[in-house]
């Protein structure tokens, strides 16, 4: 159990981390950077579990369309709302998209889960769980508020849309956890817990990087921007973006992992202590990068945001 949580920890780290390679995208534009990223990222997470399970594709042939059609379902849907997360992250910065999306991403993808399960709750479980939404939301409501703060401090003027953004990018992305969830009996058959992540995610990453690909490339035909793929720091520009895809996948691989190791209540447990290392991660990197420079007030309001959040999620683990 040690180790699943330690392997929880470094995931978190991985998450929070990751969208520092969002935060510049030129000489690309942003539909071209965002292509090959989610390029990368269908293809390491192919590779991932291709190395990780043995005759990958017979077991998926064995699964049948019927066991995977919804985690791939899940992941179109994911895969829609990390556009507006990237587009969040250069609008409002790292600390205040992660705030507001992983408080609404955590409430949704460990709720849902535990509705899903089929289970019928005890008075205590619903209590906790109402609990845990209604601190989640306040949590989140008060993060708004130091991002409205910190745009009338800084003059910056693009806050509320990114806030939107970031809200509807968190709601999609909750239903991530629930297409790894459902794609469970895909784990079972894998020959252990690390090829158990990899053939659960499969699916779900696959439906996500190919709705987000789809995407950027209607945009690419419609802006006529194919050629940024050849401007002078291109090449550069992309390898910084491999290795975002690549610290992107490590904190997928090491939460399912330790969901696994955790037991049937990992994916809704492990999703909320994730998210809350996420956030903090998130928004240290927020403050080492600069991003509420001369907001000392709102500053303070994030922080308070940020510890209601987690409270939250302390209580919402007790279902």
């Amino acid at each position: 159990m040690i180790t699943a949580y330690l392997l929880l920890l470094l995931s978190g780290i991985c998450q929070g981390s990751f969208g520092l390679g969002y935060k510049k995208y030129a000489p690309l534009s942003w539909e071209a950077f965002w292509w090959i990223y989610s390029l990368f990222c269908l293809l390491v997470s192919i590779g991932w579990a291709a190395a990780a399970q043995p005759e990958l594709f017979p077991l998926l042939v064995q699964a049948g369309f019927g066991k995977l059609w919804l985690p791939f379902l899940c992941g179109v849907v994911w895969g829609v709302s990390t556009i507006a997360f990237s587009k969040s992250v250069l609008l409002i910065g790292i600390s205040l998209c992660f705030g507001i999306n992983m408080g609404t991403s955590a409430a949704i993808g460990s709720v849902l889960p535990f509705c899903l399960s089929g289970k019928q709750p005890s008075a205590s479980s619903v209590g906790f769980l109402a609990g845990g939404l209604l601190l989640t939301l306040l949590g989140i409501a008060v993060i708004t508020k130091a991002g409205l703060m910190k745009e009338q401090a800084q003059k910056s003027g693009n806050t509320k849309l990114g806030i939107r953004l970031a809200v509807i990018s968190g709601l999609c992305s909750g239903i991530m956890n629930v297409g790894f969830d459902k794609a469970a009996p895909l784990g079972k058959a894998a020959a252990d817990s690390t090829a158990a992540a990899a053939v659960q995610w499969l699916p779900v990453l696959t439906g996500g990087m190919a709705a987000s690909i789809l995407c950027c490339t209607v945009l690419l035909f419609k802006k006529k921007t194919w050629h940024t793929f050849a401007c002078k720091g291109a090449v550069g520009r992309s390898g910084i973006l491999f290795l975002t895809s690549l610290v992107w996948l490590a904190a997928l691989a090491l939460y399912g992992i330790a969901a696994k190791k955790i037991g049937d209540a990992g994916s809704s447990i492990c999703w909320l202590i994730f998210n809350a290392l996420a956030l903090v991660v998130s928004n240290l990197w927020g403050l080492k990068t600069g991003e509420w420079k001369g907001a000392q007030k709102a500053k303070k309001v994030l922080l308070l945001g940020n510890i209601i959040i987690v409270a939250s999620w302390l209580l919402t683990v007790q279902i």
